[in-house]
């Protein structure tokens, strides 16, 4: 008898199946897992926190390119999970995802990114307000700390908290903010070019991360550093001549606009043999690290399934490894896929956990084995034509 698929997987000390699709979100809690590139991860962990303050506080600009299904939109929102959730504390710092440059009736445009993903469905919201506030708490603490009364306006002091002119100026617009659409009005205005999304973006950037001396012994800084995420810049290689420039400047004037406590990372989908086709010298310069993400081995490929299965369990003390199934069934299984990747490896055993629980497969009476999978023809069901080998 077919046992239904929760009855199933609490069988199987299972959550539900493991291997569903990737998660969209840094909330997810499947993004805080990303096995299979252990090289790859230390590198990226050690730049993102090169950018905190408290570290070396510079800007770093890194790439993650390779093969469709290698994990670089997985490994982006690793990244903000690891920065938003899971070491919240450590980073204390914004960091805002752009799936794609690609709106606007198919164009590239950073300005309708801005607005739909940095705007719209992240916290930056959230954030200038609290800017606002913190802004407005730092002005009481330097009236104090100079002794400056009432008389001398909330403009002055912010010129001394804030020395540059161009920041200077653009806080005090934030600090006359008071309603949600006064903040909307400064920082998505309804007429919007690339050019001036990108001025507001930085200009927030760099007052998010500026180290205000209220005094000699207290110094405040709203967040140790920023992050800002770019995902699918293979959509360079369908542009115009035109558009690709406009991208390549659009995203030098970012690097260069926020000199500390910065980091952006680009990703796309690419051979390094294309990366001088899609971008220009005064970009690929610019880079500090380029992060490939390769195709797996049948080893790789057997840890990463082991290491999702572990990250799903009901009872992290009941039966692990490869449970429900024996590790020869998983090394068979991974045998036969050519250019492993996650992408063709969750796929793949999202079928397989399915096909073995409708094949009547109980985990009570035993693991499933390669006999299991042969004798129900999983594997040719899967695998086979039409499958994802």
């Amino acid at each position: 008898m077919v046992m239904q698929p929760g009855v199933y997987y609490e069988k199987a000390n299972l959550k539900d199946n493991p291997f569903r699709s990737n998660p969209n979100f840094a909330a997810d809690p499947r993004a805080g897992i990303w096995v299979g590139y252990e090289k790859q991860k230390k590198q990226l962990d050690k730049y993102l926190r090169r950018s905190l303050a408290d570290q070396v506080g510079n800007a770093n600009f890194l790439m993650l390119y390779g093969n469709y299904g290698t994990g670089k939109s997985h490994a982006l929102l690793w990244a903000q999970n690891r920065i938003l959730h899971e070491e919240k504390a450590v980073f204390d710092s914004v960091c805002y995802f752009i799936p794609t440059l690609r709106k606007d009736k198919g164009k590239l445009t950073f300005a309708g990114a801005f607005l739909d993903d940095i705007v719209a469905k992240s916290d930056l919201m959230a954030n200038v307000q609290a800017y606002h506030n913190f802004l407005t708490e730092c002005i009481s603490f330097c009236r104090s700390a100079h002794g400056l009364g009432h008389d001398v306006p909330a403009e002055k002091v912010i010129e001394i908290l804030i020395p540059p002119v161009e920041l200077n100026n653009f806080a005090k617009e934030l600090y006359h903010c008071q309603k949600e659409e006064d903040f909307l009005r400064l920082i998505a205005p309804k007429t919007l070019t690339d050019y001036q999304a990108m001025m507001i973006f930085t200009r927030l950037v760099n007052l998010f991360v500026h180290e205000m001396e209220i005094s000699s012994t207290n110094k405040r800084r709203f967040k140790k550093a920023a992050y800002l995420f770019i995902d699918e810049l293979d959509d360079l290689e369908r542009a115009s001549v035109k558009e690709a420039r406009e991208v390549n400047d659009i995203l030098r004037h970012i690097y260069d606009n926020c000199p500390n406590c910065f980091c952006m990372v680009i990703a796309l989908s690419a051979e390094i043999s294309q990366l001088a086709v899609l971008f220009f010298d005064y970009i690929l310069g610019r880079i500090h690290r380029q992060i490939e993400l390769v195709v797996l081995d049948k080893d790789d490929a057997v840890a990463f399934v082991r290491e999702i299965l572990n990250s799903n369990r009901v009872d992290p003390d009941g039966e692990r490894e490869f449970f429900p199934f024996e590790e020869t069934a998983i090394e068979t299984i991974a045998s036969q896929l050519t250019e492993i990747t996650p992408r063709k490896i969750v796929t793949t055993m999202q079928q397989v956990i399915e096909e073995v629980r409708l094949a009547g497969h109980d985990p009570a009476d035993g693991l499933v084995s390669v006999d299991f999978l042969d004798e129900n023809e999983i594997l040719e069901e899967v695998l086979g034509e039409g499958g994802v080998a």
